[in-house]
């Protein structure tokens, strides 16, 4: 990557921002003060947010005390994250499932008749016997998971392990665990982690099959489901920089702003990427059911084929998106260090 600075870059306003320690305990702060406001509901972005953090400045923060928040964060994320998984699949597979069997109503003409549409504007599986079985099955398995995360979610909220979560966090809004109390550094001490998280982001994308990926439906992603898992770490990636570059916005001032939002945008493709994938994944493990008709099983077959390839169109989309990032260098140790 250059050094090139970002348009509009301005470091105006950085100076009275106060110690790192006194900007990573704001942060905190805010994030847990959030998660407490929205109790009972806990909001999934904002425990990805503050275990993003912990991660990031761990060096910075008491070790024992940071490794078990972050361990509970996660376990509780895992948790709390299967209900709205499921929905996204159903929906995900029930719209692939109603395009693929639409059948276009012709206009009417002219003289009141209806003008014939070519055949070629139907859904592929439009009429297809197999395709309302498909529904109700994907329906019925999909819905009865999600009834099953949520009755699990609602277990965990009602658990002494999850208040005793809560009484962490409060710990974040009054009084931030670090490793060196004293410490009296200045906020620019906080860069280099965002720095530590771009390299990160950066040699994972270099390791994607990019050159590929830049040409749309090559078949990639229609073959080994296996190849989805770095790009779903990617992702993870992509959310850490974007969290590290909110933690460092007022070091950086205004300059932070439009590499975030092109964080934000990645990390939107790369969301899109792991639907599709999930739901790809479902479609093939309803396929699995036994004494299915075989025309059930072609149904859930193409249904399956169309999410890879939508895997395929996001990973297209990344490799078109990312180069912009990487050629302004905001990413870089002297933009985001000077």
């Amino acid at each position: 990557m250059t050094g090139t600075a970002a348009p509009g870059a301005s470091t105006a306003g950085t100076a009275t921002i106060g110690t790192a320690a006194e900007v990573l305990s704001a942060h905190l702060a805010a994030q847990a003060g959030s998660f407490l406001r929205g109790l009972p509901a806990v909001d999934l972005r904002t425990l990805r947010r503050v275990g993003a953090t912990l991660h990031t400045f761990d060096a910075l923060l008491d070790a024992a005390w940071s490794r078990e928040l972050r361990e509970e964060l996660g376990r509780l994320g895992g948790i709390l994250s299967q209900e709205p998984a499921y929905g996204r699949r159903l929906t995900r597979l029930l719209t692939s499932l109603d395009s693929l069997t639409s059948i276009d109503v012709p206009a009417p003409g002219p003289s009141g008749g209806p003008v014939p549409k070519p055949r070629e504007a139907e859904g592929l599986l439009a009429r297809h016997p197999g395709a309302p079985k498909a529904r109700a099955l994907l329906e019925r398995q999909l819905t009865l998971a999600r009834s099953r995360a949520h009755t699990t979610a609602l277990q965990e909220l009602g658990s002494a392990r999850f208040h005793a979560l809560a009484d962490r966090m409060t710990l974040l809004v009054s009084d931030l665990p670090l490793r060196n109390p004293g410490e009296r550094g200045s906020a620019a001490v906080l860069l280099p982690y965002a720095v530590a998280e771009a390299r990160a982001l950066t040699s994972a994308v270099e390791a994607l099959p990019l050159e590929r990926a830049a040409a749309p439906y090559n078949g990639d992603a229609l073959h080994d489901p296996g190849d989805d898992r770095p790009w779903i770490q990617v992702r993870g990636l992509t959310l850490r920089a974007q969290y590290a570059l909110e933690v460092c916005a007022p070091q950086l001032g205004g300059r932070a702003a439009r590499p975030a939002a092109a964080l934000t945008e990645l990390s939107r493709i790369l969301a899109r990427h792991r639907d599709a994938a999930e739901a790809a994944e479902a479609a093939a493990l309803a396929a699995l059911t036994p004494r299915i008709t075989p025309a059930t099983a072609y149904v859930l077959g193409v249904v399956h084929a169309d999410q890879r390839l939508e895997v395929e169109a996001a990973r297209h989309t990344f490799s078109s998106t990312w180069p912009d990032l990487y050629r302004t260098g905001w990413l870089t140790d002297s933009w985001l260090t000077r």
